[in-house]
């Protein structure tokens, strides 16, 4: 087995541990939509890692299209995730144009082995794109997405300008003849790939909780402010609202609240219903 399949099966092992925790999460916190995406983003970029330890069993075209195409199908996921994340549009045009240049691209690459040395660079320009549109998306996020050091806005930012690094390194040998980069950035790469899941998924998931612990403090403080005074008329027993009109018990605490009433009737009520009634 070749260092290049172990560290495709160690990416994998990272990959499947972060996907069941992210479908786990999702699971259990009421299937939201946003982190529906992370976590089919997740298994994508974990079947990726399948088809690349695979490799050297596929048909050589196929070895070569399928697996990059899912990378950047996981690339295209994680974008859409950060847009749904922050509530913005998803711009999937942007992503269906990206993803047919990027597939073109490597056509004509497999078409013609004299560019070969080409194919990192056309990857990285790919790849580094939608990491930095996925930065700029989750910039428009709740605040614990991307001001933390390892938020997961500040991840994608690390990881478009890593490709942008070694596509540099890429076009210069290409530019100088060299039929294909060394293997060192390849292996660079391979090592990137596994900080870059961990750092994402992790952030992710910290980053939800965080979000979700704002969202139950903020409810805790709407229950103290509604334990608090509340202006009550002496004689029909209205209650006054923040703006100042007066409303009976039950709309009040069914607009402020999750609360709904039903009615009954107490025993000293009940008694003097009954001493009222004609004999």
């Amino acid at each position: 087995m070749g260092q290049e399949t172990v560290s495709y099966l160690t990416n994998f092992t990272i990959g499947i541990i972060l996907a069941g925790l992210m479908t786990h999460y999702w699971a259990r916190q009421g299937r939201s939509q946003a982190m529906q995406y992370w976590m089919i983003s997740a298994w994508v970029m974990t079947l990726a890692d399948v088809l690349f330890a695979i490799r050297p069993e596929l048909p050589y075209w196929l070895s070569r299209l399928a697996p990059t195409l899912l990378v950047t199908v996981g690339h295209a996921g994680l974008f859409l995730s950060a847009k749904v994340t922050s509530r913005k549009p998803q711009q999937r045009s942007f992503v269906i144009v990206l993803f047919a240049m990027h597939a073109a691209a490597l056509v004509a690459i497999l078409l013609n082995e004299e560019w070969s040395g080409w194919r990192m660079i056309c990857n990285g320009v790919v790849w580094a794109t939608f990491s930095f549109a996925s930065f700029l998306a989750l910039r428009r996020a709740p605040v614990m997405y991307w001001r933390p050091i390892v938020s997961p806005a500040n991840v994608f930012l690390l990881h478009g300008l890593f490709h942008l690094v070694r596509m540099g390194f890429a076009l210069g040998y290409a530019l100088n003849g060299h039929d294909a980069a060394p293997v060192a950035l390849q292996v660079l790469g391979d090592l990137e790939v596994s900080f870059f899941m961990v750092a994402l998924f992790v952030g992710i998931l910290v980053s939800t909780l965080q979000l979700r612990h704002e969202e139950l403090t903020h409810a805790h403080v709407e229950m103290h402010t509604l334990a608090g005074l509340l202006p009550i008329c002496a004689w029909c027993k209205k209650v006054r609202d923040d703006d100042g009109y007066w409303r009976q018990v039950e709309d009040y605490f069914a607009k402020k609240s999750q609360i709904q009433f039903t009615h009954g009737i107490c025993l000293d009520c009940l008694q003097t219903e009954k001493e009222s009634l004609p004999k």
